[in-house]
């Protein structure tokens, strides 16, 4: 009945208050025991105790702002260590260079001096098809037994060909990178040019070639270095021509590899490996190869031009350029900042109008629905380089796009407030150090800079100069690319492009 249930309930409420003084010093006592296993320097009393103990919290769940027993707090937390960078040279010429880095992973790569730019009428194509043959079979191994050895390393590889470079790299454990490395140098100096070997390097050169064809921001690319420098030097596309990959031979590529890989055109570059243990490792590999003196690469010769090349219909892809700076000069990094200064992107970029993105081709470009993509080209090499800017659009639109890219370039000319000079600086700097987070581009940065400058220049001092530039630097480095002639290419549906004459007269208002 309603009455006995009235009963229960306050029987069961009086033994509950009976036993509570029992209960409370029985859970202080465990909580004494188990405060000697879990020492949490935030329990007070025995109040905080009681209370741990019946919501759980402790050690199993932790609230944020809970100092951690064995942690220091967080005034106590320790500077990050500057990042120890060594280079050394082999006797043979070789060099190696590593840096210091956080965490148990390592990253590697091997540079070879050479590309696209010294390939010659009959090694043409033969750095592309180097890329495809990496870590595939080499002298000694299956292409099984190749990806079986990296696979049980739990490595990652990659390899690339560039006009100036061909770059083999690699990532995994730290304690297995004497291991990857050597897999790593076997590809690159011994790969097997069987006839089956070179034909499945042909059909991924044929791929590629059809994917180039497709990407026609890309393609551009490729037509704007052909007739700034006429085909020659910086100008060979790093594409294998179809014809040339289908005559392409084991022997042909063997002939490019003796005439232009010496040892003082390897770089070997580690992060995250002690220097020791990398030299050491290299000296096994590198060590017995044989001295050369290769002829050096011709210097590149900036023409500039007109040249259009037609596409799938229905867009047109539009890139400008002048004559840019080469790596090491004085100007460099005023470009960089100039580049930052324009910016780019698409209409459907991260973001969107509005949302802070305050670059000049956004501004002014993007916001005309016309112009599907626009973005700032900036292309250092060893000798020369690219500034300009690139577009794609609807064909029917061509004209007005190329209009508003000459705009944006033209207004370099005019003063720089300080307000967009400091922005500028700052998105170039955080760019920089953006990047450098990541232990794959720190290794790619080593090696390129030791190829271009024979040393390497660490992130804050590059930062330090970029943040000494003023806008007078800007404009002087401005004036200096625009007083050189232009280089218009254009590739896909190019009916609608204006003419090179109305370009080249539209960049001097």
């Amino acid at each position: 009945s309603r009455l006995d249930i009235m009963l229960r309930l306050t029987k069961t409420r009086a033994l509950a208050a009976c036993s509570r003084p029992l209960a409370s010093k029985v859970a202080v006592r465990c909580l004494s025991k188990s405060s000697v296993e879990h020492a949490n320097p935030n329990i007070r009393s025995s109040s905080d105790q009681l209370w741990y103990q019946f919501h759980n919290f402790w050690p199993v769940q932790v609230p944020l702002s809970m100092q951690m027993p064995g942690t220091p707090r967080a005034e106590e937390g320790v500077e990050a260590a500057e990042p120890v960078t060594q280079l050394t040279t082999l006797p043979n010429g070789v060099r190696v260079i590593t840096e210091s880095s956080w965490g148990v992973g390592a990253s590697m790569a091997i540079f070879f001096g050479t590309g696209s730019r010294v390939e010659t009428q009959v090694t043409h194509g033969s750095s592309h098809f180097l890329q495809h043959l990496a870590f595939k079979a080499s002298v000694d191994k299956s292409h099984f037994m190749m990806t079986r050895e990296i696979e049980m390393l739990g490595g990652h590889v990659a390899a690339g060909a560039g006009r100036d470079c061909i770059m083999y790299a690699g990532e995994c454990l730290s304690a297995d990178a004497p291991a990857l490395f050597e897999l790593m140098a076997e590809s690159a100096l011994k790969p097997r040019l069987e006839k089956l070997d070179v034909d499945n390097a042909r059909a991924l050169v044929f791929n590629d070639h059809q994917n180039q064809m497709k990407n026609g921001a890309g393609a551009v690319q490729e037509v704007l270095h052909a007739v700034a420098y006429q085909g020659q030097t910086l100008g060979a596309s790093v594409m294998c021509d179809p014809h040339a990959a289908e005559m392409m031979q084991g022997s042909t590529i063997d002939k490019f590899l003796q005439e232009t890989v010496s040892p003082s055109r390897v770089i070997v570059v580690g992060v995250g490996v002690e220097h020791a243990r990398m030299l050491e490792t290299v000296e096994k590999v590198f060590g017995e190869m044989a001295s050369s003196s290769p002829a050096e690469p011709e210097l590149a010769t900036y023409y500039g031009g007109d040249m259009r090349m037609q596409g799938e219909p229905g867009q047109a892809h539009i890139a400008i350029a002048l004559e840019g700076v080469a790596c090491d000069d004085k100007d460099m990094l005023a470009l960089a900042t100039l580049q930052s200064m324009l910016g780019g992107g698409d209409q459907f970029s991260a973001g969107g109008p509005g949302k802070g993105l305050t670059s000049r081709i956004f501004r002014n470009v993007l916001s005309n629905p016309e112009v599907l993509t626009a973005n700032c080209i900036n292309v250092s090499y060893k000798d020369s380089g690219l500034f300009g800017v690139q577009a794609t659009c609807d064909s029917q639109y061509a004209d007005k796009t190329v209009k508003l890219l000459t705009q944006e370039l033209s207004r370099l000319r005019k003063p720089f407030t300080e307000e967009e000079v400091s922005r500028a600086k700052n998105m170039t700097r955080s760019s920089l150090f953006l990047n450098l987070e990541t232990k794959g581009i720190v290794c790619e940065d080593l090696g390129r800079q030791v190829l271009f400058y024979g040393k390497r220049r660490s992130g804050k001092e590059i930062a330090d100069q970029i943040n000494a530039l003023t806008a007078a630097d800007l404009s002087n480095a401005a004036q200096r690319v625009l007083a050189t002639t232009p280089s218009v290419a254009a590739y896909g549906d190019t009916g609608f492009v204006p003419q090179y004459d109305e370009i080249a007269a539209m960049l001097q208002k």
